[in-house]
């Protein structure tokens, strides 16, 4: 009996030991934009006991043009970029740098206007099983198999753009691929068949703009919070029109920042519009929303706060000052007096903040609401960083003009 109880026991450790090795397994993978819940949280990072006066550099491979973010899955790493006039995926071992494959997705068009310093891709891919999808900035939708790159259905019949080109990145939720599409006159939300590529629904009216959708549970309904050129939109997972929250800016204004969800609160942050709580309620068939609370002093221009312990962290507008407030009243923590970069990225990493600065300035500091304590910065390029950074394990990966860059913590 003893012996069949070790048994048992073993075997219950055992089964244990695997599910929790595949629980951390998922949490590793960063399939999109903003991680696995489009919230910036960092899963998998080990912090060290004490930050290095310098990072590690363990490879950097030159990949091409684009401002996108990286995606992470089973040891690869995954760019949407512009190699000469094409707009290519690659695929690289994460631990390495070799690349497995690539493919050439579509001819890259040409960007012109106040866009045209960023010829290459600003949406960030999106892993969904065995399939990756990539966005171009002319709006070309591919679908590849996530093994050797192979074209597996593709979409290029949403040809106009906002004024500064596709920078929404797809979505793929309920075996739906869902992106935002169009210019100012011709905004169209569209859902396709994840693997086939046919297409399910559409919204059409609704102007597109830098913004990425979001999931968010109401009751007990999974809806899309998508951010328009003027609105915040709720949206079902049927296509169906749910609310509508206006969200007009200033002149020169651009809804470029993620809406930030915190059960069925959602925090709007942008350029000329503040920051703001808003309360998502479903009453019978209908959908209602209240505001919770108004910061007309803090928003943030092209780049989306951090909700961690009750409080937002963030960079601000117009000189990307970094700041904190009270997630729940919109007071604020505290706000710091040096400037960096109103495109500097967020990342929650556990025990601290990371922040990388458009001129290549990595910023790590503590998750507290009482002041800004910097704990590390580094300086990882000469050239600028738009692309947010990729995190996993000990290791960061950073993304300049064109070269891919592995740093380690130790």
């Amino acid at each position: 009996m003893k012996t069949l109880n070790f048994s048992v026991f073993a075997i219950f450790v055992g089964v244990s030991l695997l599910l929790f090795s595949c629980s951390i397994e998922k949490k590793s993978e960063w399939p999109g934009w903003r991680g696995v819940n489009r919230d910036g949280v960092v899963h998998n990072f080990q912090s060290p006991e004490e930050w290095p006066a310098e990072l590690t550099k363990v490879w950097e491979q030159n990949v091409g043009l684009c401002d996108a973010s990286s995606v992470m899955a089973d040891g690869r790493i995954f760019l949407h970029v512009k190699q000469g006039g094409n707009e290519v995926t690659l695929c690289l071992d994460a631990d390495t740098g070799v690349e497995i494959w690539r493919t050439i997705n579509n001819a890259s068009p040409e960007v012109t206007g106040g866009a045209a310093p960023h010829p290459g891709s600003r949406s960030t891919p999106y892993i969904s099983g065995k399939y990756i999808y990539t966005l171009g900035v002319g709006g070309a939708l591919n679908c590849l198999n996530i093994e050797n790159g192979d074209v597996v259905w593709k979409n290029e019949e949403y040809t106009e753009v906002p004024a500064f080109f596709v920078s929404m990145s797809p979505i793929v939720v309920d075996n739906k691929c869902i992106v935002h599409l169009g210019g100012h006159d011709s905004g169209i939300i569209v859902a396709f068949d994840a693997q086939t590529g046919e297409k399910n629904w559409t919204i059409k009216g609704e102007p597109a703009t830098y913004s990425s959708p979001v999931l968010m549970e109401v009751g007990s309904e999974q809806v899309l919070a998508v951010q328009s050129e003027t609105d915040l939109l709720g949206v079902s997972l049927d296509g169906d029109l749910l609310w509508k929250i206006p969200t007009p800016g200033e002149r020169r204004f651009y809804n470029s920042s993620t809406p930030v969800v915190d059960g069925q609160n959602i925090f709007i942050a942008g350029q000329g519009i503040g920051t703001r709580s808003v309360k998502i309620e479903k009453l019978g068939d209908k959908y209602t929303w209240t505001e919770n609370w108004y910061n007309p002093d803090f928003g943030v221009s092209f780049n989306t706060p951090v909700l961690k312990e009750g409080f937002l962290y963030g960079h601000e507008a117009r000189l990307g000052k970094a700041f904190c407030l009270n997630a729940a009243t919109g007071e604020v923590a505290w706000a710091d007096t040096v400037s960096h970069n109103r495109f500097t990225s967020t990342l929650d990493l556990g025990n601290e903040i990371l922040s990388l600065t458009a001129n290549g300035k990595l910023l790590v500091f503590e998750p507290t609401p009482y002041k800004y304590s910097e704990k590390a910065a580094y300086k990882v390029s000469s050239t600028n960083t738009y692309a947010h950074p990729l995190v996993s394990g000990n290791r960061i990966y950073t993304k300049d003009k064109e070269t891919f860059t592995c740093w380690e913590v130790l």
